[in-house]
Formats: C-alpha cells, structure tokens, sequence
C-alpha cells in the first residue's frame, strides 16, 4: 500500500511498542506519492538476514539476539508481523536494535518541561538542543534563561532551530543566547543572505530533540512554545493561538483548548545513536565547529527496552 501526502512531512518518528518491552523510534521521511517506492509484498523477507541487537559493548552473537527477540515475542499472539518490521526495516534503515534502555512516557506538556528543565539544570558537560518552534513566550524565556544559566558556568550549549518553525521569534531572541555562548544553528534559514547550501523551501527541521551530557534523550512532538504549557485537561493561553483567535472570530471557540503531545525520555545505550543524528545535522548544515567536549561519553544498560533509533534529513529523496 502507498502512503500519499500532498505535502513534504520530515523527521516525523513512528513509535512501536510491542509487549511493553520493544520501543521503535522512526524519524520518518513522507513526501509525494511519486517518491514513495513501490514495496513488494514481503520483499524484506526474501533476502533479510536475521536481526541482530547490539548493547553498550557492541554487537550481541546471534543466539543473544534471537533469545532477546523470542523473549520479546513469547507472550504475543502468533503472527510474522513482527518479524517481517523487523527484517523490512532493518532492510531499509541499516540502524542497529540496542538493547539495555530505559525509556520513560512523558504524557503532556508539563510532564515533558519538567523533566527536560530538570536534565539541563543537572548538565555538567554539555547540552545539545534541536527543535521546530522557539517562540518568544513564557516557555521559550524559561528555557532561554536556564540555557543561558548552564552556558555561563561552563557547559557547552549547542541549539538548532528551525527558520520557518520559528518565523515569529524575533532574531534579537536568538542573538542573546548567542551573547551568552551558546552556539546557535538556524536550519535552512529562509534569508537568502544566510543560505549555507542548496534546499527547497519546504525543506525543514521538525525534529524536537534534547540530549544531556550524551547520557539523557529526549524525543517527541512536544517544542518550546507555551501552547503545549498546560496540561491534557486544561486551557492554553500560546500567543500562536491568540493570533489566530485574532485572525478568524469562530477560532476564539479553541483558545481554550489545550494542545497535547507526547513526548519521551530515554537513558541508555541509544543515546548515542540520537548524538550521532545532532551532530551529522549540525555538520550537513556547516555550522561553526563543535566545542571540545565528551560528546559520545561511554555507556552503560539502564533498563531492559530493545530501541532502534531511525533519523532522515529532508533533503533525502
């Protein structure tokens, strides 16, 4: 079955959870039906190898991985569905299953703010921040403020935003996180005078990703904006929504309703892997170099959830 869209979704991660023991990430890539491939019905199937897990040491033997994956399937209903996820998308991405994570659901916005805020508050090396929207508002200051704070006393920030997501924040916002030293990237920016490469308008960034000390994920649908600042059951006051109250009188029905999403917080092993997909962004869009710092720290198991983390850029076909 082909999947139509009309209009280029990037980064957008497709989250399976199957007996509360495997978490797959998917930071998927859609555009127009006429760059979608055709699959064949079980194509991946007819030349996959078997999956194989790897954990903070590097790659498990194929019977640790089949044990883990028949640990992980005992208790489902009998099908191939399973197997024939696994072999198609490890056909496709090539990114390894990492076992030894923990992962945490973070319900709602409040929950998602509160632990982020609570990570960078600890950070003692650095602070690697990627997202779509960075308004001007409430949250924004209160992330700005707690950035700025880390920056100063010594940890390295690094933040990527993107130009069209955050078309409303003004560049005097992001110039003072820049006064501080923090080292900001703009994705794609939409001033011709700024262009760094070649890309399509349509061209975005709409990871939300924050990586603490190269130890502590977080990934989701949640940016820093105060519409996503109350919780599932109650009213949002964002100034996005307010402006559209503006624009459209029968948009003043939805000031008061909150907007949800979900996001995550992971420990363990496949940080590294959303580390990785930080820097090879940063890197593509020739931001200024790095700042020395323990970036891919070594890792240690924290949990017991197998997780594949699957990034895509939207300049892929």
């Amino acid at each position: 079955m082909q999947i139509c869209r009309t209009t280029r979704i990037k980064n957008r991660m497709n989250i399976m959870h199957l007996n509360k023991l495997v978490i797959t990430f998917s930071l998927m890539a859609l555009s127009a039906c006429s760059s979608i491939p055709i699959m064949v019905p079980d194509m991946a199937m007819q030349s996959a190898k078997p999956p194989t897990l790897e954990s903070a040491r590097g790659p498990l033997s194929a019977q640790q991985s089949k044990k883990i994956l028949a640990r992980i399937k005992k208790d489902g209903v009998e099908t191939s569905i399973f197997d024939k996820h696994l072999a198609l998308i490890g056909e496709v991405v090539g990114s390894p299953l990492i076992v030894g994570n923990k992962v945490d659901l973070l319900i709602d916005g409040p929950s998602t703010y509160a632990a982020m805020l609570s990570a960078i508050d600890n950070a003692k090396d650095h602070i690697n921040m990627e997202t779509f929207i960075f308004e001007d508002d409430e949250i924004g200051h209160e992330f700005a403020m707690r950035l700025m704070a880390k920056q100063r006393s010594g940890v390295q920030v690094n933040l990527i935003y993107d130009s069209v997501g955050s078309i409303s924040t003004p560049k005097e916002f992001f110039a003072t996180l820049k006064e501080s030293g923090i080292n900001v990237l703009e994705f794609n920016p939409i001033n011709p005078a700024n262009v760094r490469k070649e890309w399509s308008p349509n061209e975005r960034d709409h990871r939300k990703l924050l990586i603490v000390d190269g130890k502590t994920a977080f990934v989701g649908g949640i940016n820093i904006s105060s519409v996503y600042s109350k919780g599932s059951f109650s009213g949002s006051n964002s100034k996005s929504q307010k402006k559209s109250a503006k624009t459209d009188a029968n948009q003043s029905e939805l000031a008061g309703i909150p907007w949800r999403d979900t996001h995550l917080k992971l420990a363990g092993p496949v940080v590294a892997e959303f580390q990785k997909l930080f820097i090879d962004t940063w890197q593509q869009q020739k931001g200024d170099p790095l700042a020395a710092k323990d970036y891919l720290p070594a890792l240690t198991n924290q949990g017991n959830e197998v997780v594949r983390a699957i990034g895509s850029t939207p300049d892929e076909p």
